[in-house]
């Protein structure tokens, strides 16, 4: 009677509602990769604490707040610093751009979301939530390292980006949060690694060892 009773509730809540979470097929997997896209979105495209002053910009970071800067969520100033370099004697200073948040600005940043190689706390500007649009193909589970694994290809979108974030000079100065923005035209694709567990399938930089 159990069993008849089980089949009954698959057959009235529908047959994918009684899968088995630990079974490699395209639903397990798809649940898996939006659990781990969603611990990485949205996603912080520009890290840095405010105010900010660049007298030296080996990354290009001045290019990335000045296309914020047009967008009303930072102001950028002239100041003067003094120059960095062993051969200025006597003192030197130089002009540097300083930014700094604007009350939109503030609406829109995250403090402390990530760690510098120091590990001295740093903001950001985030956007964006990714979704899995589909799960083109995965290898045969196997075992590896006594693990249970599944290479897994899929397409996905990135999409609800605040106007800031689709502004065209934005767009232009910070190339993966233009790559991101056009997934919505062109879905990105990506390759990941799945862990079974007992409790299902994990993508591996969620799988606590």
């Amino acid at each position: 009677m159990l069993f008849r009773s089980a089949v009954a509730i698959c057959v009235i809540v529908g047959i994918s509602a009684c899968s088995d979470p630990t079974d490699a097929n395209k639903r397990n997997f798809k649940s898996a990769i939006q659990a781990y896209l969603d611990t990485n979105y949205p996603k912080c495209y520009v890290y840095a604490n405010f105010p900010r002053t660049i007298d030296r910009d080996y990354s290009g970071l001045a290019g990335k707040l000045r296309a914020l800067a047009k967008t009303g969520l930072l102001t950028e100033t002239e100041v003067q610093v003094e120059e960095r370099s062993v051969f200025s004697r006597p003192k030197k200073f130089v002009n540097a751009p300083m930014f700094d948040l604007t009350e939109e600005g503030k609406k829109y940043y995250k403090a402390k979301v990530a760690k510098t190689i120091r590990g001295k706390s740093v903001g950001g500007f985030c956007a964006g939530n990714a979704t899995v649009k589909e799960i083109t193909q995965f290898s045969v589970p196997s075992d590896m390292f006594g693990h249970r694994i599944s290479r897994v290809n899929y397409t996905y979108e990135v999409s609800n980006f605040p106007a800031w974030a689709e502004a065209p000079e934005v767009l232009a100065a910070i190339k993966d949060l233009n790559t991101d923005f056009e997934s919505k035209i062109t879905s990105k694709k990506a390759l990941d690694v799945l862990i079974l567990t007992n409790n299902g399938w994990v993508h591996e930089k969620l799988f606590e060892k």
